[in-house]
């Protein structure tokens, strides 16, 4: 037999063979497949209708309490700008008035201001107590003149109201108190809950606050949520519904109802003992369809909001979701019938394929079948030429004539590519992390400006070179742009490991895989001579610390981020004590040494991320800061003293044998601050009043 018809009949009867075999394993497995993938769907199926339900409840619970949470966060901020306005403006009385009225007299004049002071709603008021008890302010009645006790006053829960106010002026300084009463001027005998905010007012140990009634606006979110929850539509026969735990129906059926007694007092006790477990459950039961009289076997989820005593719920119906199951299954017959016929089809064409390809080509495989095999393994095993010399049939040459082609300029792309790759490697700072931030690849360029090793960089985070003290708020903003999937673009402070400073300018781009993050990569240049040029610019050549030019700029920045963020802004505003008469004993240069030497401390008290430290003069300096209110006077005395313990002689300061400074102090709420030059101009004020007050003094107001 010749060998070209051996190959055909081999490579016919082999491959009939093989394609029946295949045709019956595939429906073996389509049909095996078929099955364990219907389980593992019909699980699955149930499961999701399970937790559509669950987080319809979650949805509505969360969107209640998100409701409530928004309520009390309003309320509450009231309270505390109306509290700090009273608070403001006894203060003010008090400072304008300290020096030429008596203390009495001072007394009456905030009392009387503050019970002058009307809201709009006519149930709430100020008031002011002693943190002793002694009544000031009580019920909207000034009680100066006849002592009035009101140390053991209680509300509706039999808690002290006074007791508990000045325990919380006295530790906190100010804060929230909630109680409950009967509200004045109604004939409704029902206890409702009052909000109370409360502040110290130091110079006569009193405190004073104000309240609001929470029950109306508490009354109109529950009315919102129920016209919502009765706006709510779902598919098939699911509908959410809503009790109190004391029994009465509010949404029935996902209808909103007038509130009456449940309808099924059994099922409703079920629903209640299930509410207990404060993350919500499941519970089975029979229960009628709407417009139906037949019940069904139906899945409900229920979760308690405790504070309105509601018992949220929504279920799906068991039959609903077997006739779903049903009708996939009869999908999934008919997809696996259509792929068996197409299958069988398709093996039918391959045999007809086979008997006439095998047939034609066996003369062929029969005389250079051997050579074309070699020379085909030396180009893909060694890279190398086919010599076509050795192959006779036209067909074989120009395949392996295009091979070589092929090889050959792969070759010279992978050569090209190469040298791409190592320019890159070597000029591009590049360095790619997973999603939790930990190195997986850097460039040598990366390796070679922060000053570490390859080996030193992967598998540790990134923040290896992160400076400390860049602030986490533009981390934080970096964070959310790169979370949303977004490219982010910016300039970097980083850290070398052997201490220097390098700045780069950063295009980080998430890497997406199906839609989900799953790392970054960043590219970075260097542009750390031109932030030395713009430090420069901002520096003060002599101290090395910010300039006024910077000043004038960061004022503005500060009191922009500190309304943003509704934080306290403080400016301390210093000057070096008799700094002329040092100039006139021991000379400029001796001058230039001590502002040196106070600008080092001013550095070293401004080693947060949002202090800063700046000579805006000859021996003038400022420092602004966000440092709590009631903290910055320690602060600014701390500023002092370390100056003074330079203990740089100057015989010419009359406050102490040693230089000396004054300072300034203003320090704002954010809502409070007009302009910077306002800001500037009372701190100015305060530093002038220190001098005026005998030097090496902190004067805040």
């Amino acid at each position: 037999m010749k060998l070209s018809k051996f190959i055909t009949k081999f490579i016919f009867i082999t491959a009939f063979s093989s394609i029946i075999a295949a045709f019956l394993i595939s429906i073996f497995f389509q049909y095996q497949n078929f099955k364990n993938e219907f389980n593992h769907y019909k699980k699955e199926f149930t499961e999701q209708k399970k937790k559509e339900v669950k987080n319809e409840v979650l949805m509505i619970y969360g969107l209640i309490k998100y409701k409530e949470e928004l309520l009390r966060k309003t309320v509450e901020d009231r309270l505390i700008d109306r509290v700090n306005q009273a608070y403001n403006l006894a203060m003010n009385i008090y400072e304008t008035n300290k020096q030429t009225k008596t203390k009495d007299e001072i007394k009456y004049l905030i009392a009387q201001s503050l019970n002058n002071f009307k809201f709009k709603d006519h149930n709430n008021y100020f008031f002011i107590n002693s943190n002793k008890g002694q009544a000031i302010l009580f019920d909207n009645k000034i009680t100066l003149d006849t002592y009035v006790d009101v140390w053991n006053l209680k509300d509706s829960n039999d808690d002290y109201i006074i007791q508990i106010q000045a325990q919380i002026a006295k530790e906190q300084k100010e804060g929230f108190v909630t109680n409950k009463f009967i509200k004045p001027n109604s004939n409704d005998k029902n206890n409702y809950s009052k909000i109370s905010y409360i502040k110290l007012f130091e110079p006569f140990d009193w405190h004073i606050g104000t309240g609001e009634y929470i029950d109306e606006l508490t009354k109109n979110n529950q009315e919102e949520i129920i016209n919502w929850l009765d706006t709510l539509k779902y598919e098939n026969s699911s509908y959410s519904f809503l009790n109190t735990t004391d029994g009465y129906t509010l949404i029935f059926e996902g209808k909103k109802v007038e509130p009456k007694p449940h309808l099924y007092p059994e099922l409703f006790k079920q629903q209640l003992e299930i509410s207990k477990n404060p993350n919500g459950d499941f519970f089975k039961y029979k229960y009628k369809k709407p417009n139906s009289n037949e019940e069904f076997e139906k899945i409900s989820f229920i979760k308690k909001f405790d504070e309105y005593g509601w018992i949220i719920g929504c279920g799906v119906y068991l039959d609903e979701i077997e006739k779903e199951l049903l009708r996939k299954e009869e999908i999934f017959k008919e997809h696996i019938n259509e792929q068996i016929i197409s299958i069988l089809i398709i093996f039918l064409f391959i045999l007809l394929a086979i008997y006439f390809i095998s047939k034609y080509i066996g003369d062929f495989i029969n005389k250079n079948i051997k050579n074309l095999i070699q020379s085909f393994s030396k180009a893909a095993l060694k890279n190398e030429k086919i010599d076509t010399n050795t192959l006779t049939f036209k067909e074989f040459i120009i395949l392996a004539n295009s091979l070589n082609k092929t090889l050959e300029n792969k070759n010279m792309v992978e050569k090209k590519l190469q040298d791409y790759i190592n320019i890159v490697n070597q000029n591009v700072i590049i360095s790619s992390t997973n999603i939790q931030g930990v190195i997986t690849e850097v460039s040598e360029a990366f390796c070679e400006i922060s000053g570490y090793k390859k080996d030193e960089l992967i598998g540790k985070s990134h923040n290896i070179v992160r400076h400390p003290n860049t602030p986490a708020s533009f981390y934080k903003e970096m964070w959310d742009t790169l979370l949303s999937k977004k490219e982010w673009r910016g300039e970097i402070k980083n850290l070398a490991k052997n201490g220097d400073i390098y700045w780069t300018y950063a295009i980080i781009t998430p890497i997406l895989k199906n839609n989900e993050i799953i790392g970054f990569t960043s590219i970075k240049s260097d542009i750390t001579n031109k932030k030395h040029i713009e430090e420069l610019s901002i520096t003060d050549e002599l101290t090395k610390i910010y300039n006024r030019r910077f000043f004038n700029i960061k004022i503005e920045e500060e009191i922009n981020r500190a309304k943003r963020d509704k934080k306290e802004l403080c400016l301390i505003m210093l000057d070096i004590d008799f700094f002329k008469q040092y100039n006139d004993t021991y000379g400029h240069q001796e001058g230039d040494i001590v502002i040196k030497s106070v600008a080092n401390v001013l550095k070293s008290k401004t080693n947060r991320a949002d202090d800063f430290a700046f000579r805006v003069g000859g021996e003038e300096f400022v420092i602004i800061t966000h440092i709590e209110k009631d903290k910055v006077l320690n602060y600014a005395n701390s500023i002092k003293d370390d100056i003074e313990n330079l203990k740089i002689e100057h015989s010419g300061n009359k406050a102490s044998k040693y230089v000396t400074i004054s300072l300034g102090v203003v320090c704002k709420n954010a809502i409070e601050i007009n302009s910077s030059e306002e800001l500037y101009k009372q701190a100015d004020i305060n530093l002038y009043e220190a001098k005026r007050s005998g030097r090496n003094c902190v004067v805040i107001k």
